[in-house]
């Protein structure tokens, strides 16, 4: 996560609640990490190291290594009590921890040399502006190894009758987790000060501006969405033809995605 974004989740007590009932609270969790293990399964490349952006408290991470248990966890987040309940997720070995800030590309002088055989993201990237996610989708391509796929998982802006949907899935959850007990406003979970979510039609077109290929929307349920796409493979020509509209107009942000 950047500095803007864990400001929020520099409180240790904090941060502490909302991991401690996670699995409950998020919604289909368990669908979604269910489907980036078949992402991954399925596209049968051996990830011997990744890199797990905003990685928070190492959930990815750990999903990751259910099913690639040998690789080597790149663990990138900004919050101190994030990172120190990665280390207790975890474990002592089979991951490192990159204390750095993703507003800016300073970060990328902290990591260990790629390149990666994957990168991941889980409800982080959120945090960041438009412009800085097209940069840093620019970045992890330069430090993904040919054919290697970045996968998000994270919330986008939507309009229409599901709008704000995910975010009452998780309160429902919350009183759910208590017995059944109505929300008082106290939830600390429904604070979205500083959340900044694209739609994903942007930050689909920004990832294959970067030169990613096979970009693709894997799951969406209401705001919550997974999507990614993979780095040409060796010999392969990254890029291509900038994205045009059906009548041929070159594309340019939605006005969401302009308004922030």
């Amino acid at each position: 996560m950047s500095e803007a974004g864990e400001a929020h989740w520099q409180r240790a007590e904090l941060a502490e609640e909302f991991l401690e009932h996670r699995q409950q609270l998020l919604p289909l969790i368990e669908v979604q990490e269910d489907l980036v293990r078949r992402i991954f399964q399925r596209h049968g490349r051996p990830l011997e190291r990744f890199l797990d952006i905003g990685s928070g408290d190492g959930a990815m991470s750990e999903l990751v290594r259910s099913f690639a248990p040998t690789a080597e966890a790149v663990l990138v987040d900004f919050s101190e009590p994030m990172l120190a309940r990665a280390g207790r997720r975890l474990g002592g070995e089979g991951w490192r921890a990159v204390r750095a800030d993703l507003s800016g590309p300073g970060w990328l002088q902290a990591l260990p040399a790629g390149p990666y055989d994957a990168a991941v993201s889980s409800f982080a990237i959120h945090h960041l502006t438009a412009e800085r996610k097209r940069a840093l989708f620019a970045e992890l391509l330069g430090l993904l190894a040919p054919g290697a796929m970045f996968v998000n998982v994270d919330v986008v802006v939507i309009g229409g009758p599901l709008a704000g949907l995910f975010d009452e899935q998780i309160l429902a959850n919350a009183a759910a987790r208590r017995g059944g007990g109505q929300h008082g406003g106290e939830e600390p979970f429904d604070d979205h000060s500083e959340d900044r979510p694209d739609p994903v039609e942007d930050q689909l077109a920004w990832m294959r501006e970067a030169g990613f290929e096979d970009v693709e929307l894997h799951f969406k349920w209401a705001e919550g969405a997974i999507f990614g796409g993979a780095r040409p493979a060796a010999g392969a020509a990254a890029g291509g033809a900038p994205r045009t509209t059906r009548k041929g107009a070159p594309w340019t942000p939605s006005r969401q995605s302009q308004a922030r």
